[in-house]
Formats: structure tokens, sequence, C-alpha cells
């Protein structure tokens, strides 16, 4: 079989779903199945310097329309254009290539539009999203957000009128449980074509690392992020100041960042918060989180968590909210999720978690253990994944109803 891959961006250096790309066709490349990749030529640089270099790669070039749209920040009309450039030359190149499947990697929006194909069979995700703040957290999410969230159910119904993509689609992967479900269909999608699947898989470095064993006394914890409010690493930094003696390692950027270090001045707790900045992924991040006792986030609106996974893959417990993607991800026998009612109970239920677990060794060996159990039982390493995925378009391919 030939497959198209298809996503706006693959790259190390712009984060979320340009990373899950790269190490999709660095998975697709290593199992060796014939393979292109269609992608937007802002990242045609990095693409030719890497090691993918001898890769067969497409480009969609910017036009006129999509600057225009990126200087007005009219975002989910950028985003709709761009897709509608990305299925025009999919189509093209899965004719001119012989192409049998085309798998569309992202966006994973649940709204943002994927138009019909004609030919090849099509797989779409992981789809992710339809997530917002908790209720209590509410005051919180910038007001068009909010507004997003109670219109999304008429414009899913008008989304999946007007765009056919997913509805067509051979397969569409799930992550995000049964709030991605009722999303998908809301804009029309069949539930008997949602194929359940992790959002992402973790790199090597990580799935290869050896255990963290937590023996001895650790009062380090770590949080890892960009620095924005959703991400809620203010709720982390006030539970420091409430702990006993934890520390923070702060890994992450953002505009949020100023206002961050203000606040650690303002707690007088300068000394127990240590702001990293960016670093990359792989190697160097796997050298700050083996430090911690347990993994800090306290996110109000994560989809997913790769970071979750990450942190799971080589031991370390996760302290989280109860809410979105780490919820599915982890449970009391692998981390501590806080109920999100209000910033307090967060807050003193993650300051109360960090001094559970810097004193008592035995708690955090436990969590440790199964934690980094079910990253190995559920295969949460890339090669596993896209295994799962690859006998998913063989499935696929046997089948000879064709899919309308």
């Amino acid at each position: 079989m030939k497959i198209l891959l298809v996503s706006p961006n693959v790259s190390r250096k712009m984060g979320g779903e340009a990373i899950k790309s790269w190490n999709i066709i660095k998975e697709i490349n290593k199992i060796g199945l014939d393979s292109i990749q269609l992608t937007h030529a802002r990242v045609r640089k990095e693409l030719s310097e890497s090691e993918f270099s001898d890769l067969k790669f497409f480009y969609v070039e910017d036009d006129f329309i999509q600057i225009i749209l990126f200087k007005l920040r009219l975002n989910w009309i950028l985003g709709a254009w761009g897709s509608w450039l990305l299925h025009k030359k999919a189509q093209e190149l899965a004719n001119s290539e012989g192409c049998d499947l085309v798998h569309f990697t992202s966006p994973i929006s649940t709204t943002l539009p994927y138009f019909a194909m004609n030919g090849p069979k099509v797989v779409i995700g992981p789809l992710n999203g339809n997530i917002h703040y908790p209720p209590g957290l509410a005051f919180r999410e910038e007001w068009h957000r909010r507004l997003a969230g109670r219109i999304l159910p008429v414009f899913q119904r008008l989304a999946g009128m007007a765009f056919q993509g997913k509805k067509r689609a051979a397969a569409l992967l799930v992550a995000g449980g049964g709030r991605t479900v009722d999303a998908l269909k809301l804009g029309g999608c069949r539930e008997e074509r949602m194929i359940e699947t992790l959002d992402s898989g973790v790199s090597e470095e990580f799935s290869s690392s050896p255990r963290l064993t937590h023996s001895e006394a650790n009062n380090e914890f770590v949080f890892v992020g960009r620095l924005i409010s959703l991400k809620g690493c203010d709720l982390a930094i006030r539970a420091v100041a409430r702990a006993r003696n934890a520390v923070l390692h702060v890994v992450g950027d953002g505009v949020e960042r100023d206002r961050l270090e203000q606040l650690v001045a303002e707690l007088g707790i300068k000394d127990r918060v240590i702001f990293h900045g960016w670093v990359p992924a792989g190697a160097p991040l796997l050298q700050v989180m083996r430090r911690g006792r347990a993994f800090v986030l306290p996110s109000l609106s994560e989809a997913n968590g790769i970071v979750v996974q990450e942190a799971m893959s080589i031991g370390l417990p996760v302290i989280a909210v109860n809410w979105g993607g780490p919820a599915l991800l982890i449970d009391e026998n692998t981390g501590v999720l806080v109920d999100p009612v209000s910033e307090e109970h967060i807050i003193s239920g993650v300051a109360e978690a960090m001094d559970r677990l810097s004193s008592s060794s035995n708690l955090a060996e436990r969590l440790s253990q199964n934690c980094y159990a079910k990253a190995k039982a559920e295969g949460f390493d890339w090669s596993d994944l896209l295994g799962r995925w690859t006998e998913i378009y063989r499935t696929i391919l046997a089948e000879n109803s064709d899919v309308r």
C-alpha cells in the first residue's frame, strides 16, 4: 500500500501538532511503509536539513489570500482556506502518485473543516477537542471561547452539512473520549466509523528510559507547558507557596511568564520556583523531568496532555486536574486527580498532594510502578501506536465496499 500523509506543519520547532506529525513520518519511515508527505512550505527548510531529507515531500505554498487572512488574524477562516488548499493538493497527489490511502494526521480539531476526496480511502485523526473550562473556573476562560462553547452544537451541524470530509472518511481516529465523539456526531459523523486511539505517542527517549525509582526523599516537582492562562501554572505556583517545602521546576515560555515571575516574588518563594524557559523535546526535557517526585499539570482545558504520557512513561507520578485529557490517562492508582471545584480547591489539593508525595517515598514508588506499567501495557510509544494504525490501514484497504 502507498500512503499519503497530510499535515499543515511537520516540525520539531513549532510544538504540539507539528511535533506529532514529525514523529508520525519518522515511525512510518521506520516501519518501511511506502509513504509521501504533504505539508506547508513554511517547514521546507527544516525538512530539507532533517533526517528525512531523502524522503518525498510535497508542499503547499502561501498564496495572497492566506497572507491577508493571517494579517487580519482571521484564524478560523485562515484554517479553512489552508485546509482547502491542502485537500486540493492532496487530491492531485493521490491521483498522480497512485496513493491507496490518505491520512490527514492534523489538524486535530473537530470544528475545522475537512473536504471530501474522490478515489483513495481517507483516514482522519487523531481528532480531539470539544473541551472548555470546568464550570467552577469558567470566569478564567476568554469570552470568545465561552461563546464558542455555547454555539458549538449549531455550528457543528451546519459545518457537517457544508463540509463532507469527515462524514465520507473511511475511519475517524478519535482521542478525547465521549466529548470528541459527541462533537463529531453533531456534525453528522457515524459512530461506527470512529476508532478510539491515543492522541499521541511518546518519543523513543522517553519510552526507552528506565523507570524512575522513589526510594529516597524528594521535594522537587516539574511543570511543563506553555505559560498561558489555561495551563494553570499560576495555580501550581500558589500550591508551592502553600506546601511545606516543595520546589517547582517550570519548563516552558509564553505570554504569562512575566506575570508568573512577579507572582513568585510576591509570594516570597523565589528560591522554590525555578524557571527553565523553553527546553528542547527529547533528551534535554527528559533530563529535567527525571529530577521530579511528580509531574504537576493543573491545566483547565487540556484536550490530551502528551506531557502526561511522557511522565507516565518514565514512572513519574502525575498531579493533575480531574478534567479533560489528563483525567482519561490517569487515576488514583497512577497519580493524583484534583476536582476542579474552584481555584482554592485546586491550589489546596495540589499542595496537599505535593506534601504527601514529598514525605512518602512508598506512595511515590507505588504510583510510579503503576503509571509505568500502564504506559507499557497501553503502548504509549510511537512504534506501538503506529503499529495499531497500520493495522487500521490494512483493514480499510481490505474492505471491498466503497465508503460514501
